[in-house]
């Protein structure tokens, strides 16, 4: 009995970690909050003072814990993520100082009103950060080849729901001699089997056109390379065209430069680090890692995301903090592959949970 309700308990901690630990943050930059607005008060400060000072205090605690250790947010919208998560603190603390009084008249103290009322938001809050400040946290994404070999209702069987997105791989023979056929409408086939999650597509070839017919009806996002034999704005064009976002696939044998001119035309960057793009089980490059702190300098980084393709597991997922990572063979050959998505989408730290 004790062994069924052990990995009940895990499962249902690890499917709401986000909540779980929001609120304990939440609860702990309450406590910071209030000790600060207290002991400034005790040194002559005015309530407004303390209270200003310890809400900022708390603010900036509760977002830094929850970048740092539940939502991982890339380094690249830091920024953008701290002010959504400001606005929306201040804003629910504004209306809460309204409620307080009332509370106040039926005998309750400030501080016990404080956490009674946060308290009552929490769950409001939350609903509203990941919606917006936290909407591009780490997601997790596995791969599979649009061929003939694959097992995609056995893959399914293997990773249910668990996965954040699906990554599909197209790669034929301008990009890899001994490819097998090309299966672009096994992308029907995916959508069947995933009907709620975010599907993309990672084309390999010189003329990704020729695809784009099989595709476009079924996925969310089509990634190209810009060493293409067809003009790189006209196929970007298609792609939004035909209801999908654009996106640009670079390999380290590639020159993450050549993306540059399109990056107004697209909304998501897929980053392999590998040298060989078409083969599976390569190497983790580190080499990858100059090029995320290259696109995190950019002014316009909070127009599109980073995607993180190549070698990704146990070790390498702790070194990426991009909003995406896909990972193939990690996940399908192990032994429990639910258990390793779980463990990259929580960065090498699910099992504390």
């Amino acid at each position: 009995m004790v062994k069924v309700i052990i990995p009940k308990f895990q499962f249902i901690t690890y499917r709401y970690r986000f909540l779980l630990l929001y609120v304990m943050f939440g609860a702990l930059s309450l406590v910071v909050e209030l000790f600060i607005t207290r002991a400034l008060m005790s040194f002559g400060f005015r309530y407004s003072i303390g209270a200003g000072v310890g809400l900022i205090a708390g603010i900036l605690l509760a977002f830094v814990l929850n970048t740092r250790f539940n939502f991982k947010i890339a380094k690249g919208k830091i920024k953008r993520a701290l002010f959504y998560f400001s606005a929306i603190s201040l804003g629910a603390f504004s209306f809460q100082i309204i409620i307080r009084k009332y509370l106040i008249e039926f005998g309750i103290s400030m501080d016990l009103s404080r956490f009674l009322i946060a308290g009552t938001f929490f769950i409001v809050s939350y609903i509203i950060h990941r919606r917006v400040t936290f909407k591009e946290y780490k997601k997790v994404g596995v791969a599979i080849y649009a061929d003939g070999v694959e097992d995609i209702k056995k893959i399914h069987e293997k990773i249910s729901e668990v996965c954040d997105f699906i990554h599909i791989d197209i790669v034929d023979d301008t990009y890899k001699k001994d490819c097998g056929d090309i299966k672009a409408y096994r992308a029907e086939v995916v959508r069947a089997y995933w009907e709620k999650k975010e599907i993309e597509v990672h084309i390999m070839s010189r003329t990704p056109s020729l695809y784009l017919k099989d595709l476009l009806p079924h996925v969310d996002t089509i990634y190209v390379h810009t060493d293409i034999d067809e003009n790189i704005s006209d196929v970007l064009a298609k792609i939004r065209n035909g209801g999908c976002n654009p996106g640009l696939a670079v390999s380290l044998r590639e020159r993450l430069n050549d993306i540059y001119p399109y990056l107004d035309m697209i909304n998501d960057v897929l980053l392999l680090a590998i040298n060989n793009p078409g083969y599976s089980g390569q190497k983790f490059d580190i080499g990858i890692m100059q090029w995320i702190k290259e696109l995190d300098k950019r002014k316009d980084r909070n127009n599109f995301k980073i995607c993180v393709d190549g070698g990704v597991n146990n070790e390498t997922i702790k070194l990426l903090n991009v909003e995406k990572v896909v990972s193939g063979s990690f996940v399908l050959n192990a032994k429990d592959p639910i258990k390793q998505i779980m463990y990259l989408q929580t960065s090498g730290e699910y099992d504390e949970y």
